[in-house]
């Protein structure tokens, strides 16, 4: 297990860029898993730019495996008067690793209003089963840094509908930016689409786009993450995801699309 504060501070400026060696303890085989790549590019982006409003948006293309030692480049994309672009684009020893692009915007007065969805059903995270038991050799590495329980749907492998609503929390505090800790506790379960899986077998996040509804003043506690998978054909599935807080504040909303190799 790793204390996400503890990684992150690894990250180190270096000119106009930001490197890390890539934390073995957030692997998912030979890559970091998505979520934590995301949240170093957002850490560089915020470093490199102290002035940034608050984030309500990001897209990225993950090009290819994040191992060795990682670079991200940040890059000003457009400043207006109440929101900024930043791009950051991080590159390994092998090549590219990813493209993302932030959205930072200050709040504005408006006259509309739409509430956030309800957080959906499920059983609470103390009556709720493990999602990776303890010995579970199936489990990617990074998933020791979580205490993740599902609260509906079902477990991989199991047919059914391919929705999974799972608890999740940081196994120690995380002690970074409530942003960081949030793109990184967002993608950590498991694609719903492993719930139809025939047998378990490796899966690799291609792109993601989330959006931040509310930013929470930390990200201790229990969270919850639903995914459905609307379609998986040709070695590709597609997600949409929604994360609250355990009082029911929606936090954020994303879609994903995952190659899975099965």
């Amino acid at each position: 297990m790793a204390r996400l504060s503890e990684s992150i501070a690894e990250l180190r400026r270096d000119g106009d860029r930001y490197t890390i060696d890539a934390p073995e303890e957030w692997a998912q085989g030979r890559t970091l898993y998505g979520g934590m790549t995301l949240a170093l590019a957002y850490e560089a982006a915020r470093r490199y730019f102290d002035d940034l409003p608050p984030l309500v948006s990001a897209q990225c293309v993950f090009v290819g495996p994040a191992q060795g030692k990682l670079h991200f480049l940040p890059g000003l994309l457009r400043r207006g008067r109440s929101t900024t672009m930043v791009a950051v684009e991080a590159v390994g020893d092998d090549g590219p690793v990813l493209r993302a692009s932030f959205v930072f915007a200050h709040p504005r007065d408006s006259g509309v209003t739409i509430g956030a969805p309800p957080i959906t059903d499920a059983d609470d995270p103390e009556s709720s089963r493990s999602l990776f038991p303890e010995g579970d050799g199936r489990a990617p590495g990074f998933t020791r840094n979580f205490d993740m329980r599902l609260g509906a749907g079902q477990q991989g492998g199991t047919g059914g509908d391919p929705m999974m609503a799972v608890w999740t929390r940081f196994t120690e505090p995380p002690g970074v930016d409530p942003v960081t800790a949030l793109l990184a506790i967002a993608d950590a379960p498991p694609p719903a689409a492993i719930v139809r899986f025939p047998v378990m077998g490796p899966l690799s996040s291609v792109t993601w786009h989330i959006d931040i509804l509310t930013i929470p003043d930390n990200m201790d506690g229990w969270f919850l993450a639903r995914a459905e998978a609307d379609r998986a054909s040709r070695g590709m599935t597609t997600q949409d995801m929604k994360l609250w807080s355990a009082d029911g504040d929606c936090l954020a909303i994303g879609r994903q699309q995952i190659a899975i190799f099965v």
